[in-house]
């Protein structure tokens, strides 16, 4: 054989197309979230029950907590049904996370309305830590719901109802612990009051600035509660809780007004 014969050749050659291939390479789009929708309600109800159930027996507190819990559940659920829902504006939906964070939510609820009359440290810090996880699961639950095109109208508007209902309970808790005067409830009431403001108008709830306020609410009244907090330091997260209630309420009428009418 000839050493011609045994010289590479230098010109490069095309890779082999594939066989089957007959267009673009397909988009690649990020992974749909598990969003709440209304076959979850059996798992919601189960999961406030359960978890309110437990909960209450370990800190020896009757069946009164959990039974209230479940109660609140449903008028969320009945409030989220006849919430009108605006259909040209974006959705703030909800994620998995939405189950777990309406369950803690509830169960503050219930521990708002039938209170422990002598509460230990341990519950007052559980209590802490299950406003600070609700409010964090709700500043980030909608958000993870945006950025992977999750839709779900029903855990929109049980959401925002649920993030209205941490606010009460967290007051409501601050107050009947005589950890601050009546005074503080109105962070809740206002609360509920946006809420019903915000109601079916989703580009207002996506307001980046929004959610960080409400945020700072609901931390706030969730670390009054810690027990070894000192009075002034307790007081002035209440005042600071309510300030900024008191200013997305006045923020929420002003964006409404600018708002075109329909």
């Amino acid at each position: 054989m000839s050493e011609e014969h045994n010289k590479p050749d230098p010109t490069p050659r095309a890779a082999p197309e594939a066989p089957f291939q007959t267009g673009p390479k397909p988009t690649l789009h990020p992974p749909k979230v598990h969003t709440m929708q209304m076959g979850h309600l059996p798992l919601t109800i189960l999961a406030t029950f359960a978890i309110s159930g437990l909960f209450a027996l370990a800190f020896e507190l009757g069946s009164a907590p959990p039974i209230v819990s479940t109660g609140l559940l449903m008028l969320l659920i009945v409030f989220a049904a006849i919430t009108p829902r605006a259909s040209d504006a974006p959705a703030t939906t909800g994620t998995r996370f939405t189950v777990a964070r309406v369950a803690l939510t509830c169960l503050l609820g219930g521990l708002a309305v039938v209170p422990a009359g002598n509460p230990p440290d341990a519950l007052l810090w559980s209590v802490v830590l299950m406003g600070l996880t609700a409010a964090g699961l709700g500043a980030v639950d909608g958000w993870l719901a945006r950025i992977t095109y999750s839709t779900s109208g029903f855990s929109e508007k049980l959401g925002a109802m649920a993030g209205a209902l941490l606010v009460l309970a967290l007051s409501l808790l601050v107050w009947r612990l005589g950890l601050a005067g009546i005074w503080v409830v109105a962070a809740g009431v206002l609360g509920f009051a946006e809420a019903a403001l915000l109601a079916g108008r989703g580009t207002l709830h996506n307001d980046v600035w929004r959610i960080g306020a409400g945020l700072t609410v609901r931390v706030a009244l969730a670390a009054a509660i810690v027990p070894t907090a000192p009075h002034i330091v307790v007081t002035a997260l209440a005042i600071l809780a309510t300030g900024v209630a008191a200013g997305l309420m006045v923020y929420t009428i002003l964006k409404r007004r600018e708002e075109p009418s329909t």
